[in-house]
């Protein structure tokens, strides 16, 4: 801890002990920037609920302490070298993962020193708007909403607020960070049974479920509990028609539960009283596997025995999914390098996504090669052997581990020939020929520093292959392409008629604007000598309306000013122009511009001759264009 802290000396150029208020605050980063290096070494991200948000608010703090200190550079990452050096001896992992651990927190300080700015800007925004509302108290709202996006502490918010002689509501905000708990624990136990298993099957005295679905899709299993989702009880039976909700637990089952990201078995349980069809799976803590089902006919009971068939085909579709992303794993470490580590997975019988470790976007170029990767691996039809050992034999094998995640003495390790090894509770296939073939079909950011592939394997992409075909014949059909191969030749030539016309009807509209354009000062009014004409067309665009103002300066011999506003596709445009002998008695446009928009909601500015605004309010419009006059003959002193 004391190299850490000399190191926060040197950077702050302050020295420990002579100043109590600093002192804090080397304190607060020296603990704080040794817990962070920890947490990201154990696989916690920053992110805004959880584990992860405890890290984001360590490390904001620590930023936000190094500015009370007068640093007001990125500096945590310089430290992280200094914690590791001082503690790789007993935890090597550190050293391990240190160039890792090192872009998530530079990263994350990076963002900060932004979001803090922008947070700032918006605070101070906010207490402009209480002192000319003659207020003197900050909404709870508005504080959780500073704390929530742009990680401002409540104490900091306080702090700048009470310099401007206003309070907070810190009822209000303590009431919204209360909502906010709720919704995290809400959505927890949605991605969870935790919430219904303590209360339903919690006290229940029973041998932990056994799974047989490695080895087998088919087995008998007797019940030892059954709930209709609100308590235990012995028998449920339908009624006039299948019942919903209904849970079962049984002795031993060959139903995959969810978990590890991977979705659960479907499938049937069936007896000669009863027949059940199995949706979901889940594991209680004490290891009861709960079957959600659909009692579809007869009565079931608790002692029964049901026989357990597990739906094959959605079984492999996920299975050739699991399998496949072990291979996008290693496929991706070999193309982008070995900082990419798993951070979240989920295979159904439909889809696999991967979320993986890497700070920016994968090009389309890596993401060819990473699929031309995956589908050489399936074509060579390598064995995927699985095979439980005590975890430091498996360490040796290279098999890689979830990062972060702890594990027992003996772990289950998937390997393929070699080429990838990893500790794994799913379901796989025997040889990568099974899953068929494998297309990425996205590739996005899901979190600072966390990337997520999306892909279809076996039937799935067959299916992806017909529905995109079908939709090309749409197209080449409404294009009236010959045929698909013709598309993209077809394709350039409608859009090429279309910029023509286009152009043209461009054009058109510049003429019809000039003849308007003769009679605007007609009947225009006149103030100190300026003659002013303003008027309000439909189906015209802002750059119709820099036409038509080009026109008005250039075709002017006196002194004048138009308002224009025209509007195209739900867009309002305000368009002023000032000629120069208008310009010579004090009048610009660009002055002139803020303060008609204004009425109408709108913001622009321009130059002395011309500007324009966009505009907000429509049924302000008129408002807006009655006001020139007044605003004109202020302008002139008048």
């Amino acid at each position: 801890m004391q190299s850490v802290l000399h190191h926060v000396e040197h950077i702050a150029n302050k020295t420990y002990g002579e100043n109590a208020k600093d002192d804090i605050s080397i304190r607060v980063i020296t603990d704080h920037i040794r817990s962070c290096t920890f947490m990201v070494s154990d696989g916690i991200l920053p992110s805004n609920e959880g584990r992860g948000y405890v890290l984001r608010r360590l490390l904001r703090r620590a930023a936000r302490h190094g500015r009370m200190l007068g640093i007001t550079r990125p500096f945590l990452v310089e430290l992280v070298e200094t914690v590791i050096q001082s503690s790789e001896s007993a935890y090597p992992e550190l050293r391990e993962h240190d160039a890792y651990i090192k872009k998530v927190i530079g990263t994350e300080e990076a963002n900060f020193a932004r979001t803090i700015d922008a947070g700032m800007n918006i605070l101070n925004n906010m207490i402009d708007g209480l002192e000319k509302a003659h207020e003197h108290l900050l909404k709870g709202l508005d504080v959780f909403k500073l704390n929530d996006t742009f990680g401002f502490p409540l104490d900091l918010t306080k702090e700048i607020a009470a310099e401007q002689g206003i309070e907070i509501d810190e009822e209000g905000f303590h009431a919204e960070m209360t909502k906010q708990k709720e919704r995290a624990r809400a959505e927890r136990l949605k991605k969870n049974i935790s919430g219904w298993s303590e209360d339903l099957f919690g006290a229940l005295d029973a041998e932990p479920t056994v799974f047989t679905g490695y080895e087998t899709l088919n087995d008998t299993g007797v019940v030892v509990a059954l709930s209709d989702e609100e308590t235990l009880t012995d028998a449920i039976a339908t009624d006039e028609e299948a019942k919903d909700g209904v849970l079962v637990v049984l002795d031993k089952t060959p139903f995959y539960a969810e978990m590890g990201g991977q979705a659960a078995d479907h499938g049937m349980l069936n007896s000669a009283d009863c027949s059940l069809r199995v949706l979901d799976v889940k594991k209680t803590p004490k290891g009861y596997y709960v079957h959600t089902c659909v009692l579809e006919s007869g009565i079931v009971k608790v002692g029964d025995h049901l026989t357990a068939q597990v739906d094959k085909e959605y079984r492999m579709a996920i299975a050739r999914n699991h399998t496949a992303t072990h291979l996008l794993q290693a496929a991706l470490r070999e193309v982008l390098g070995d900082h990419v580590h798993q951070a979240g997975s989920y295979q159904d019988a439909e889809i696999t996504h991967f979320d993986f470790t890497h700070f920016s976007a994968v090009t389309p170029e890596e993401l060819a090669r990473v699929q031309k990767i995956v589908n050489d691996k399936i074509y060579e039809s390598m064995n995927v052997t699985v095979r439980e050992m005590p975890i430091e034999e498996a360490k040796k094998l290279g098999a890689m581990a979830l990062f972060g995640e702890k594990y027992g003495k003996v772990v289950r390790v998937v390997d393929i020939e070699g080429w990838s090894t990893e500790f794994c509770g799913g379901t796989h296939v025997k040889n990568t020929a099974q899953i068929g073939g494998f297309k990425i079909v996205s590739e996005a950011s899901v979190a600072a520093g966390i990337r997520r592939i999306e892909a279809v394997t076996g039937r799935n992409l067959l299916i992806r292959a017909n529905l995109q075909e079908a939709m090309l014949h749409t197209v080449a059909s409404t294009l009236k392409a010959n045929n698909v191969t013709a598309l993209p030749v077809r394709a350039e030539a409608v859009m090429a008629e279309n910029k023509a016309l286009a152009k043209e009807l461009e054009e058109i509209k510049a003429q019809v604007a000039a003849s308007k354009v003769t009679s605007l000062f007609d009947n225009a009014e006149e103030i100190g000598g300026v003659k002013i004409a303003s008027a309000y067309f439909t189906g015209t665009t802002g750059d119709t309306l820099r036409g038509m103002c080009d026109t008005i300066r250039d075709k002017a011999v006196k002194p004048a000013v138009a308002v224009l506003v025209g509007k195209a596709e739900d867009k309002i445009t305000m368009a002023v122009t000032v000629t120069k002998q208008a310009q010579e008695k004090g009048l610009k446009a660009g002055a002139l511009v803020k303060e008609i928009a204004a009425i109408a909601g709108g913001k622009g500015g321009g130059k002395p001759d011309f500007a324009m605004a966009g505009l907000k309010d429509e049924t302000k419009i008129d408002e807006a264009l009655a006001a020139v006059g007044a605003i004109v003959k202020k302008a002139l002193g008048e």
